[in-house]
């Protein structure tokens, strides 16, 4: 190791970061040992010179190799890191993210290498199989964030979907006015209006034909369009409006907490689907595969007594993180 940063030193190379060794059962390892070895390249081939043990240094094809790999688990990296993190993020962050992947393995698969490509061609079947089962709650979070609406779906699905994007739009389209329905009955706001009418409409209601007076018809005729515009919900309003310019400081509860007023069928939505979390674990359990091995214990455990488990570490790392913030609070 002293050769190696001395070696360093002499090609002025920082050794601001120790190599790292690859493990089997935990692939950010592999991405952490590429990434971190691929900026000391050139200090292989010097320790050789001066190392009579060190015996293989990896010829060009494989440092080609290791960087295709590299630039290509480092997207996963980043993502797997941002979902599985211990302060959870809300669920409109979910579908962009979800459809980079998608977009980064469609570039994989046209590579001229043929190992990433039969990577690529792996995780795409992998990727549909999870991607049909919760993309419909991903991408209804994310039209309830009014940087994106239905133009996140406009830009992303003829990706994903090519002739048949706009039927997918409309599916997810229409759920999201299904879920405006089954919200407006649950909390009987249903029998109010949605929609932003004015005072006036209780009073064109008694409006009849009258012949004495040549304007009665153009009455009716004003009726019927206010009466039009009531049809109207909280949800096409939502949608009408302009979308707000992206902004990375922009917080989306807050947002929700001020506009909540205007719509407040479409707030109880956004508090019950923001709160949904796209993984459950967290970061390093994701990573690693060691653990995840049915033993004569662990297969006798009854669900019951797992989800029991389960709840009270969460319970005792909560008690623990309260515990350390009055602490912290303290003079």
């Amino acid at each position: 190791m002293e050769k190696c940063e001395d070696a360093a030193r002499q090609l002025c190379i920082p050794c601001n970061k120790k190599l790292s060794l690859d493990c089997k059962t935990r692939w950010n390892s592999t991405y952490l040992m590429l990434s971190i070895a691929i900026t000391y390249k050139d200090v292989f081939p010097r320790l050789k010179q001066r190392e009579k043990y060190y015996m293989v240094v990896p010829s060009k094809e494989e440092w080609n190799m290791a960087k295709e790999i590299c630039g290509r688990l480092k997207l996963f990296y980043n993502i797997t890191e941002l979902f599985s993190g211990r302060n959870y993020l809300t669920a409109n962050t979910f579908f962009i993210k979800v459809c980079e992947i998608k977009e980064a393995l469609y570039d994989w698969l046209i590579c001229s290498n043929d190992v990433v490509k039969m990577m690529a061609s792996s995780m795409l079947q992998k990727f549909d199989k999870y991607w049909s089962g919760c993309h419909i709650v991903m991408a209804i979070a994310t039209i309830f964030d009014p940087r994106y609406k239905i133009k996140i779906l406009v830009f992303y699905f003829p990706l994903m979907y090519g002739s048949e994007a706009s039927n997918e739009i409309e599916k997810i389209h229409g759920m999201c006015y299904e879920l405006l329905s089954e919200y407006q009955s649950k909390s009987n706001l249903g029998q109010k209006t949605s929609s932003y009418g004015t005072s006036s409409g209780s009073t064109l209601l008694e409006l009849n034909y009258d012949e004495q007076d040549p304007l009665s018809k153009f009455d009716l005729f004003v009726h019927s369009i206010i009466g039009e515009s009531h049809t109207k919900s909280e949800l096409d309003y939502y949608l009408e409006e302009s979308i707000l310019p992206r902004n990375s400081n922009f917080d989306v509860l807050s947002w929700w907490k001020t506009n909540g007023i205007k719509y407040l069928t479409l707030q109880m939505i956004v508090r019950d689907i923001y709160a949904i979390l796209v993984s459950t674990v967290a970061s390093e359990s994701t990573f690693g595969t060691g653990g995840r091995v049915v033993s004569k214990h662990r297969s006798r455990l009854h669900p019951d007594t797992l989800e029991a488990l389960m709840c009270a570490q969460s319970w005792l790392w909560k008690e623990k993180e309260g515990d350390s913030s009055i602490h912290d609070s303290q003079p």
